[in-house]
């Protein structure tokens, strides 16, 4: 199936309200870091091109959650939760369980990630001013 970053960005945005609704939730918002670090983990090689700014992502959303981070603008706050729940859905444009099958969430991710640049910059600046034994990582 062909497809196009319109159409992932389409079914980002139908991912918006529920992408909401969980982050109002603190339960719910940890359980899809948790899905998606299990995901991510298991497949790690496939993420290779994206994995780091997939881990920090996961952690920018982790420290909002905690409480430790508060500086993430809603809008970025809902991509990412929205980015997420597209990547755990195994039925998307190209199910994950084809060969292949990762490429349209790996283009999403690093799509989104470019589109909250300036949210990362500061986040890594802030993270950097942490002492170091609050500093986190998803996954090795």
């Amino acid at each position: 199936m062909k497809w196009n970053l319109t159409q992932l960005l389409q079914k980002r945005h139908a991912y918006t309200p529920k992408a909401k609704a969980l982050l109002q939730d603190k339960e719910k918002s940890k359980e899809l870091l948790a899905n998606v670090s299990t995901k991510a983990t298991d497949n790690k090689g496939k993420l290779a091109e994206i994995w780091s700014d997939l881990q920090l992502m996961v952690n920018m959303l982790r420290d909002w959650r905690k409480g430790a981070y508060s500086h993430l603008p809603k809008k970025s706050l809902i991509m990412i939760a929205a980015t997420f729940l597209y990547f755990l859905s195994p039925v998307d444009f190209v199910p994950d369980f084809l060969p292949g099958g990762l490429l349209d969430d790996v283009a999403l991710i690093a799509f989104t990630f470019k589109q909250i640049q300036e949210d990362v910059a500061a986040y890594k600046q802030w993270k950097r001013e942490q002492p170091i034994e609050s500093q986190t990582t998803i996954v090795s």
